[in-house]
C-alpha cells in the first residue's frame, strides 16, 4: 500500500494493519473515498486470500486452462487512513465478482459501479 503527498508530490510507504484478513492480491480493483479518512476497496483480480471472507465470492478463470489459479472476487475491505487499519466489511446483497468497472461515490454515503 502506498500513499502521495501532494504537496510534495513524493510516494511513501503506507503502513497498513489488517483487523481480519488482508485483502486478496489483485488488479482491476475499485476504490472510492468516504469522508475525510475512509477508503472503500472493492473487487478486483488476482488470486485468493488462503481465506475466503464469508460472503465474499471468487470465481477462477477457467479460460487458457487457468494455470495459476487466478480469478474474481467481490471482496470489500475498508482502509481507514487515519489509523492504517485495513478490515474486511460484511455487506447484504451479493454484488458478482468482478473487475476493471469505475466505482464513484454520488453522496456522502452511497457509491455506484
Amino acid at each position: 500500500l502506498h500513499q502521495l503527498d501532494l504537496e510534495q508530490l513524493m510516494w511513501m510507504n503506507a503502513q497498513s494493519r489488517y483487523t481480519s484478513h488482508a485483502p486478496m492480491k489483485k488488479t482491476g480493483c475499485g476504490m472510492v473515498s468516504f469522508g475525510q479518512d475512509k477508503l472503500v476497496l472493492f473487487a478486483g483480480y488476482g488470486f485468493p486470500s488462503p481465506r475466503v471472507h464469508p460472503g465474499s465470492i471468487f470465481i477462477p478463470n477457467k479460460e487458457f486452462k487457468n494455470v495459476d489459479g487466478s480469478g474474481w472476487c467481490n471482496e470489500l475491505h475498508l482502509y481507514d487512513t487515519k489509523t492504517g487499519t485495513m478490515s474486511y466489511q460484511s455487506t447484504t446483497g451479493t454484488p458478482p465478482p468482478c473487475s476493471r468497472f469505475s466505482l464513484t461515490n454520488i453522496s456522502t454515503t452511497k457509491a455506484i459501479m
